[in-house]
C-alpha cells in the first residue's frame, strides 16, 4: 500500500500533475487479447526470471534435505520437515505466476471496451479511466439536493492514475505495438500504440529512452 500511494496520485493533490513537459496523449479502448500479449511480455522479462532463481534455491535446500535424511541416524523429523517445507514452497512459487494469470483472465470481460487515455509527459505517466459517467434516473434526480446536482461531470468520474517515470522502480517496456510499463516489477499497465500516431510514438521513445535509461527496454 506504501508503494502504491507513492506512485499513484489522484487528479485532486496538491502538486499539479502538469510539471513535466507534455510529449503525447493518445485514446484506446480495453483489448483482452491485447492486455494477455502484453501481460505475458511481462512475465516472461520479470515473473518468469525471478521464478528461476527462486525455484534453484528451493532445489539446493531440497538436495540438502535428502542428505541430511540420507546420513540421519534415527532422527529424522527436522530433515523430513525441511522436505516437506521445500516442496510446499516449491509448489507454491510455481503456482503463483499460473495464479495471477488465471485472476487477470477472469477479469478482462468486464473491462473490455473500456475507454482509455494515456498522457505522455517527460516526468510522468497518466491513465485516465474515460467512461462516461452514468445518467441519473428522473426518480433519482428529484431526491438529489441542489449541491449534489451541482458536482461537476469530471468529478464523477474516477481519479486518473499518475505513475512517476523518475522512480527507480518504474520500467517501460516499448514493443512494436504497445508500451508495458511496470512498477516495480508487480503492477502493470498495457498501453497500445494504436492510440497514438507514428510521429507521437516516436516521439515518446526519443524523450524518454533518454530520460529514463536502461529503465527503457525495446523488445
Amino acid at each position: 500500500m506504501g508503494i502504491l500511494s507513492e506512485m499513484f496520485d489522484e487528479e485532486n493533490n496538491d502538486i499539479s500533475p502538469y510539471e513535466g513537459e507534455f510529449i503525447a496523449s493518445g485514446n484506446y479502448d480495453s483489448r483482452p487479447d491485447e492486455i494477455l500479449e502484453g501481460y505475458k511480455i511481462y512475465q516472461k522479462k520479470y515473473v518468469y526470471k525471478s521464478l528461476i532463481w527462486k525455484i534453484l534455491i528451493v532445489l539446493v535446500a531440497t538436495a540438502s534435505s535428502v542428505m541430511m535424511i540420507m546420513t540421519s541416524n534415527g532422527n529424522e523429523v527436522m530433515p523430513v520437515f525441511c522436505l516437506t517445507l521445500c516442496v510446499f514452497i516449491g509448489v507454491w512459487f510455481i503456482s503463483q505466476p499460473i495464479t495471477n494469470k488465471k485472476k487477470l483472465k477472469s477479469g478482462l470481460d468486464s473491462l473490455e471496451g473500456t475507454p482509455y487515455k494515456a498522457e505522455f509527459y517527460t516526468d510522468k505517466i497518466i491513465i485516465s479511466d474515460m467512461s462516461p459517467v452514468e445518467e441519473k434516473t428522473e426518480n433519482s434526480e428529484s431526491s438529489e439536493n441542489e449541491e449534489n446536482e451541482e458536482i461537476s461531470e469530471e468529478e464523477k468520474k474516477p481519479p486518473a492514475s499518475v505513475i512517476h517515470l523518475d522512480s527507480p522502480i518504474v520500467n517501460l517496456i516499448d514493443k512494436s505495438d504497445m508500451f508495458i510499463l511496470v512498477i516495480n516489477k508487480s503492477y502493470v499497465f498495457i498501453i497500445p500504440k494504436r492510440g497514438f500516431s507514428g510521429e507521437d510514438t516516436g516521439k515518446i521513445k526519443e524523450k524518454l529512452s533518454n530520460i529514463m535509461g536502461v529503465r527503457y527496454k525495446a523488445v
